[in-house]
């Protein structure tokens, strides 16, 4: 019995031990368990983030599709071409300086503002177009289409691409990388002008070989005739087919600094609401008496500035430079139609003092051309006039007048109370366009006007000027 019980008691006690080394390795085997699921759920976890973030870089450098879409559509469209011959084969991302995304319509008004967006190129394998999209691709614009030119030949110089290709870059006022040699052919030219002589301007006759060249952009086609180096560069306006050329920077500042002189109005008030490439009569409108000016026709804009109350407005002829600028006719309604009256003249202005022995000058100036004359009577009956400007001094004339002429027209300057008139000028109507402006000088002082204004003068004043005019023809004849 004894036995049995002692046996019983070890027996009971190994299946609790045992019992207890099951339930220790069942303990660690879980803890391991959860220790292992734990690493792998966090790497897990990681490796997902690290793909959420991956898959978020390549969506953000990735172009969007809604944009893909619009500019294949477009360009399907645009050119007859299956969506599928289509590829873009190139985009970047953009911030442009409007909201036309810099490329602007004929006369079309941009909003001044920053569109990010895209520049997309297109292929289909023989041709390439470049487009700019805002950032969704609702707004695009066909900016150039990048034309073969493998059929230029090969004795094609390149310093005449370059100066071609610079040449049509600041017509265009585009960089050169999207503009395109279409076709270029050897030429002879008749004389030294290229063929393209312009008005009033003498060409050299001689045989001058060299280039015809057509610069393509989109819309536009320009065509220039060139020596065979590239130095002489001209384009042939009626050849070219222009459309949609941004108004010059230069050319706006300028418009609009005049338009600020006009209007007396601050800079920051005025704005271009429209602008055209036009052609501009250069020269005397009206001869100066009684010598003709020539006029000859330029490339110029034509430039229409508004105030920001929209109450005023202008327009302005203005060379391709910006270096002369007219106001050509003025479409506001400021009511001031009544009587002319006279404006001081600026002292910056006033014409220089009268030399020794001068008793009276005029100086007439008009035209695009800005030629200045200068008629002065000296004091022993000499009656001189000179083109200010001329080198050659070519225009020079000199006539006698008698002592009996003199004393009477002094005299009628005396009566006429000239230094009542002192430093005033009377201008021409507001709009007015290619007028001649006289200024007229005595030892008393300086008054100016033009021949627009002449009959509305003081009484008193057109005497004197019907009297010098009727001076001055009479030492002509």
């Amino acid at each position: 019995m004894k036995n049995s019980l002692t046996n019983y008691r070890s027996s009971n006690q190994a299946r609790i031990f045992t019992a207890l080394v099951l339930t220790g390795i069942l303990a660690v085997g879980s803890g391991l368990t959860l220790i292992k699921s734990s690493i792998a759920a966090s790497a897990q976890l990681s490796a997902q983030t690290t793909n959420e973030v991956i898959k978020g870089d390549r969506r953000q450098n990735q172009l969007p599709r809604p944009v893909a879409n619009a500019v294949l559509r477009d360009l399907a469209r645009r050119e007859g071409i299956s969506r599928k011959k289509l590829q873009i084969i190139d985009y970047s991302q953009q911030t442009w300086r409007d909201g036309c995304l810099e490329l602007p319509q004929p006369n079309e008004l941009c909003t001044q503002a920053l569109v990010p967006g895209l520049r997309v190129v297109v292929s289909d394998g023989k041709q390439n177009w470049v487009y700019h999209t805002n950032s969704n691709g609702r707004s695009l614009r066909l900016a150039s289409a990048k034309i073969p030119t493998n059929n230029l030949s090969s004795k094609f110089p390149q310093s005449v691409k370059t100066a071609v290709l610079q040449a049509a870059s600041a017509r265009l006022q585009q960089p050169s990388s999207r503009l395109n040699i279409i076709q270029a052919q050897q030429r002879t030219w008749r004389d030294g002008c290229l063929e393209l002589a312009d008005a009033n301007q003498g060409c050299t006759q001689a045989l001058v070989p060299g280039w015809r060249v057509v610069v393509g952009s989109v819309g536009q086609t320009l065509v220039y005739h060139t020596n065979q180096t590239g130095s002489a560069v001209r384009l042939n306006e009626t050849a070219s087919e222009i459309s949609g050329q941004k108004l010059p920077e230069r050319v706006g500042n300028a418009v609009l600094s005049q338009a600020s002189q006009v209007s007396g109005l601050p800079i920051r008030v005025l704005k271009i609401v429209g602008y055209k490439q036009t052609k501009i009569a250069q020269g005397c409108e009206r001869s100066t008496f009684p010598y003709p000016c020539d006029q000859i026709l330029v490339s110029g804009w034509e430039v229409s500035v508004q105030s920001s109350n929209r109450q005023s407005s202008w327009v302005f002829l203005s060379d391709e430079t910006g270096s002369q600028i007219k106001l050509a006719n003025n479409n506001s309604s400021s009511g001031n139609s009544g009587k002319l009256t006279p404006l001081p003249i600026p002292a910056s202005e006033l014409p220089a003092p009268l030399d020794r022995g001068v008793v009276f000058r005029q100086i007439s100036s008009g035209g695009f051309a800005g030629r200045t004359y200068e008629t002065v009577l000296l004091n022993d009956g000499s009656l001189i006039r000179v083109r200010i400007g001329d080198a050659n001094d070519s225009e020079r004339s000199v006539h006698r007048l008698s002592p009996q002429q003199v004393q009477q027209f002094l005299q009628l300057v005396k009566q006429s109370r000239f230094g009542k008139f002192k430093n005033l000028n009377y201008p021409a109507p507001q709009g007015a366009a290619d007028y001649i402006t006289y200024t007229l000088t005595n030892q008393e002082g300086t008054i100016q006007y033009n021949d627009i204004s002449q009959n509305s003068l003081p009484k008193n004043l057109q005497e004197v000027v019907n009297a010098w005019n009727q001076l001055v023809t009479s030492a002509q004849t």
